[in-house]
């Protein structure tokens, strides 16, 4: 009987065409794995559901929540990890990591001084995590990896939302004892984060310093900054926008956009929220579409 198949390669050997190679796919490459961070206290806002449903959707970036809340429901979310912790518990964890006493009480607007070092107060959760970003719990997530993409990653240490400036509902540090302590660019910072005043250091502050620090400080001098685009609303925009169902923002299946239909990486609705009276869906449901205004959020 013919074996055909050496038949074959003979005739190849012979006319002298090459076996052809093979290239067997190996593995996916590794993305940098990314942490997301946001701590929020107090009352279980109606609007919470919006946080985990669109965190979901983002499987490969991880959500850490830190929250005194018992009633908060993340609805399943493999990707997003409740963390108990009280304002005494915060307090206790910031002022080990800072060096100085931290007592954040009802005025939780100091918070947002206290973000810029949350590489270090929650320095055991975030190991193994190429970067962090610190974040608000008001936000709508797009598709986060498609404005995230693994080349600005590597290209960059310190990632905003915003033009030109640090933003405070995101903005990601490579996570590195060094670029952990950014926040020490601001002269006399632990004074500063243990006083009860707020500052704005996570954003105001902080950006001055870090435009001005080049050549100063080892970090600032090699630090690739990248704040070239604005991926996200500002509050401006969210005055000035109308009533009409054509003045709505969206999420459509992982993906946010503004009123004019331009895809943001996510939608910071803090100064819609305060006139939020409904919403129709729960946080282990799963909305194809849902829109954001005044009036509620709905699916």
């Amino acid at each position: 009987m013919v074996d055909y198949k050496q038949h074959l390669y003979n005739w190849l050997v012979r006319h002298g065409v090459r076996r052809p190679v093979v290239i067997r796919p190996g593995p996916a490459p590794v993305r940098p794995p990314i942490a997301i961070v946001t701590a929020f206290f107090g009352k279980t806002p109606i609007w919470a559901p919006v946080f985990f449903v669109t965190a979901r959707k983002n499987p490969d970036v991880q959500f850490f929540v830190y929250t005194d809340l018992d009633d908060l429901d993340s609805g399943g979310a493999k990707n997003v990890t409740l963390k108990p912790l009280t304002i005494a518990d915060f307090n206790r964890k910031a002022t080990e990591a800072i060096g100085t006493p931290i007592e954040v009480q009802h005025h939780l607007a100091k918070m947002s001084d206290l973000k810029p070092a949350y590489g270090m107060i929650f320095a055991d959760d975030l190991k193994g995590f190429a970067y962090w970003a610190y974040t608000d719990f008001d936000v709508a997530w797009g598709d986060i990896r498609k404005f995230l993409t693994d080349e600005l990653l590597h290209a960059h240490d310190i990632i905003s939302s915003r033009t030109d400036r640090l933003c405070g509902h995101f903005t990601l540090f490579r996570n590195t004892p060094e670029y952990n302590r950014t926040y020490e660019l601001i002269p006399d910072v632990i004074r500063a984060m243990g006083h009860h005043t707020h500052f704005h250091l996570d954003e105001t502050v902080l950006t001055k310093y870090l435009k001005e620090a080049t050549g100063k400080w080892p970090l600032a001098s090699t630090a690739r900054v990248y704040w070239k685009s604005d991926w996200t609303i500002d509050a401006k925009y969210q005055r000035v926008i109308g009533d009409d169902l054509s003045d709505r923002l969206w999420w459509r299946d992982g993906k946010t956009f503004d009123a004019e239909g331009r895809e943001m990486m996510y939608l910071h609705f803090h100064k819609l929220k305060k006139e939020m009276n409904t919403i129709n869906f729960g946080a282990g449901d799963s909305p194809a579409a849902f829109s954001i205004s005044r009036q509620g959020i709905l699916a």
